[in-house]
């Protein structure tokens, strides 16, 4: 249940937080990144269109793991948030320290 973006809707900011316009198999989905994860993913702190961009595929899955564990909003959003990051990036260092080098 992988998230791809929209064909043709590009992401964009609104207010201060970035959108995503993404679906999957079953739906259309709008992926909101509130200011404090778009500054919060790098150094130095930013929230742009770039900063967007260079972290697509960052913010992709993490709506992605927030869906498949039934954190989905209402109306077909996904809110990403700082902890949100912080807690996928920690799931996937999880998972690979418990890997074999070999397969990482």
């Amino acid at each position: 249940m992988t998230l791809k973006m929209r064909p043709g809707l590009p992401p964009f900011l609104r207010d201060e937080n970035g959108h995503i316009p993404m679906t999957d198999e079953t739906a259309n989905w709008l992926v909101v990144i509130t200011r404090e994860a778009l500054e919060g993913i790098a150094q130095p702190p930013d929230r742009s269109v770039e900063r967007l961009h260079q972290y697509l595929d960052t913010f992709a899955a993490v709506a992605t793991y927030k869906l498949e564990h039934g954190r989905a909003g209402a109306e077909e959003t996904i809110w990403v948030q700082k902890e949100d990051v912080a807690e996928y990036k920690a799931a996937i260092s999880g998972l690979r320290d418990r890997r074999p080098p070999s397969e990482i």
